[in-house]
């Protein structure tokens, strides 16, 4: 269930990061639009945009990396540091409300996901190295029988 939960949140990871790639207006228009703050008019600059791009690179790969990991013992311990990096993006997101002293229902709701995210991600990674250490000791104890056997 964890899994299948990560990979959706992936997936999504990886369709709006290549959105905020192709089309930074868009994003921008469409999160102003569910904060009910209306349309943006303005333009951004360059630097806005490679930021904007920057960022989305970011969330693609995140999405990436987690999608490769999950099915993978060989790369389970590649879970706790997005982990750390969906905790990270929470709780910048989540001082913003302090910070800027007001709430959006947006903001909040954002952190929240990626903070469950980074608890699902430190979950499935234990589970999964769990497993491998159990898969190595297997391993070792056959050997030894094998050993002991000659």
């Amino acid at each position: 269930m964890i899994r299948n939960l990560l990979a959706v949140i992936a997936v999504i990871n990886i369709g709006g990061g290549v959105w905020m790639l192709v089309d930074p207006q868009g994003v921008i228009s469409w999160v102003l639009e569910v904060q009910g703050s209306g349309a943006y008019e303005g333009e951004l600059s360059l630097a806005s945009l490679g930021e904007l791009r920057a960022v989305s690179g970011l969330i693609t790969m995140l999405g990436v990396v987690i999608l490769r990991a999950l099915w993978s013992l060989e790369f389970a311990a590649w879970l706790q540091p997005l982990a750390w990096c969906f905790l990270g993006i929470s709780l910048a997101r989540l001082s913003s409300l302090l910070l800027e002293g007001g709430f959006s229902p947006y903001t909040f709701g954002m952190g929240l996901i990626e903070a469950t995210t980074a608890w699902l991600l430190g979950i499935h990674s234990q589970r999964q190295l769990l497993a491998l250490e159990e898969e190595d000791d297997e391993e070792y104890d056959d050997e030894e029988d094998e050993e002991d056997s000659e």
